[in-house]
């Protein structure tokens, strides 16, 4: 495992960027700008497949995979950007992103998702109290360093469950401009249709980025399986998941 540390990220939060090592691909110039403000840990992940040890794919590849991991680390650090890197050779992507989260103590993970041109327009699906101060405080960060806005969402079953969720929302929001965000920045919309994941997948369709929050004990769990595995591919959007640590 190979890993470069910056020394400039004090008072920022950290967001964990996965990149596939094994395709070069950069980042959208959006998705970068609108994250360049915080402190970036860029992982640089290869696939390994199951029968092969990554020792010997690493002897093979490490050249090419640290460049396309520092491709990445590059298109933040000319913005300014606080980065660090590592790069790992690994039979399971979602194991090693768990595992960097936690090494790096990261506020929040980057799923992946089709980008636009633009984020200007970000939205977070609250689902209850758990949580809700470190969503608050992350998309606070968010808003204060670009010219985004965000719709704070929840989704009711029921009347006396909407009552809750607008009590939920407006705190948010008061919370949010507590903390110095312009209140014509951000709205709340309470939606009664259907199943949460349904209504989130709909409502996602007008926006750029959703921002949720952490709901399984295990990272791995939240991020590759049930709700928020579920709005990764059926959104088709980038999903920053805040970690509840």
């Amino acid at each position: 495992m190979a890993t470069h540390k910056s020394n400039d990220n004090e008072g920022k939060p950290t967001v964990l960027i996965p990149v596939n090592a094994a395709d070069g691909k950069t980042l959208p110039v959006a998705l970068v700008d609108i994250l360049s403000p915080l402190h970036v840990v860029v992982l640089g992940y290869y696939p390994v497949p199951s029968q092969a040890p990554p020792e010997q794919l690493r002897a093979n590849h490490d050249e090419a995979a640290t460049a396309a991991t520092e491709r990445a680390v590059a298109q933040f650090a000319d913005r300014g950007a606080a980065v660090d890197s590592v790069v790992v050779f690994t039979h399971d992507r979602a194991e090693t992103i768990d595992h960097i989260a936690v090494e790096y103590g990261v506020d929040a993970v980057l799923t992946p998702g089709d980008s636009d041109e633009t984020f200007a327009r970000l939205l977070v699906p609250i689902r209850g109290d758990e949580n809700i101060e470190r969503i608050v405080s992350f998309v606070a960060d968010l808003l204060g360093a670009s010219d985004a806005t965000a719709t704070l969402y929840n989704v009711a079953d029921a009347d006396d469950e909407a009552s809750h969720g607008e009590f939920l929302l407006r705190g948010a929001c008061d919370r949010l401009a507590e903390i110095g965000i312009d209140p014509d920045r951000v709205d709340w919309q309470v939606d009664q249709r259907g199943s949460p994941g349904d209504a989130i997948v709909e409502t996602a369709k007008g926006y750029d980025m959703l921002v949720v929050g952490e709901s399984e004990p295990s990272l791995r769990e939240r991020i590759f399986g049930r709700m928020t595995g579920q709005l990764v591919d059926r959104a088709r959007r980038p999903v920053l998941v805040v970690r509840d640590a």
